[in-house]
């Protein structure tokens, strides 16, 4: 039994991708900029709409899998939005299950530049059943008999700036740092959480092609820190093309098609430079973007 702890507590050390109170981080960042940061609410300048599903390690059982929706809007009153995010993640005997709202306060730099402000608040349910492990004796053992429950409060905060062509967001995506596995509690420790920084440009080569290379930096001082380098590419304004480096080794390939100017959907498979990536079909994600009805008379899908 002394074995099956090691290997349990083992699986749950070894999510190297840890994004603020969410096991699983997605891929797919760059289409999604209000997921990491709250000040990118209402971005598209119109109702948005955003679901994925990820799944990692395909082909060991029960490995860990996540699915995840934003919405967001401008209001009435344009330099304010509003935005709402539920995700759920299961690794191993874990599962975690949160929402947040939040407010976005936009000031207008320009005809095109925006500066903006986030704050978001909700809560997290952490869940860990036990008895869902099988173990290699008959004999009843207590500690794998329970179910534990623990909920924590989740509060965000970020600052952006955005054009058409560029972005840059710094975010921290949940202030208060909740220590699971031994006290239970939530504290305010600037030392355990998240900072976040994002950024990326839009070149237009020629009327049918623009490259969009971006990063994202997670800065944890007692964790861990990696930046994540990707490049995309949109084609006749329809088609996506884009690959990833995470400095946590793994390289990360995407596609997807601009359905409409307002629909979207992407793919992209992650994979593990380290041996465990022999060991399994990779990491797949996909998602699915709407929006409903633009605000601005020209929007521009490639970037958004």
């Amino acid at each position: 039994m002394k074995h099956l702890i090691l290997i349990i507590s083992f699986l749950i050390m070894w999510l190297p991708d840890v994004l603020g109170q969410r096991e699983l981080n997605m891929s797919q960042y760059m289409y999604n900029r209000y997921s990491i940061n709250p000040a990118f609410g209402g971005a598209h300048e119109a109702l948005s709409m955003y679901g994925s599903y990820r799944k990692k390690w395909l082909g060991f059982e029960s490995s860990p899998a996540g699915a995840f929706f934003t919405i967001n809007s401008p209001l009435k009153k344009e330099n304010v939005a509003l935005g709402a995010q539920f995700f759920n993640d299961k690794f191993g005997v874990s599962q975690n299950t949160g929402f947040n709202i939040s407010y976005t306060y936009r000031v207008r730099l320009n005809n095109e530049a925006k500066l903006a402000f986030g704050i978001s608040g909700g809560i997290i349910n952490y869940k860990s059943d036990w008895t869902d492990v099988v173990l290699s004796s008959d004999k009843f053992d207590s500690n794998f008999a329970s179910v534990e429950q623990t909920t924590a409060p989740w509060a965000g905060f970020g600052i952006a700036i955005y054009h058409r062509k560029y972005f840059a967001g710094l975010s921290i995506p949940s202030l208060l740092y909740h220590d699971r596995y031994q006290t239970g509690e939530s504290t305010l420790d600037f030392a355990k959480i998240d900072y976040l920084l994002t950024a990326g440009y839009l070149f237009e080569l020629n009327e049918n092609v623009s490259l969009q290379p971006s990063a994202l930096v997670r800065v944890n001082t007692s964790d861990q820190t990696f930046v994540d380098i990707s490049a995309t590419s949109f084609l006749l304004s329809s088609f996506i093309l884009g690959a990833s480096y995470r400095t946590t080794n793994q390289v990360i390939g995407i596609v997807g098609y601009q359905i409409t100017p307002q629909f979207r959907f992407t793919y992209s498979l992650d994979y593990d430079l380290d041996p465990i990536g022999s060991y399994n079909n990779g990491t797949h994600e996909v998602a699915l973007q709407f929006d409903f009805g633009y605000k601005t008379n020209s929007p521009d899908p490639k970037f958004f």
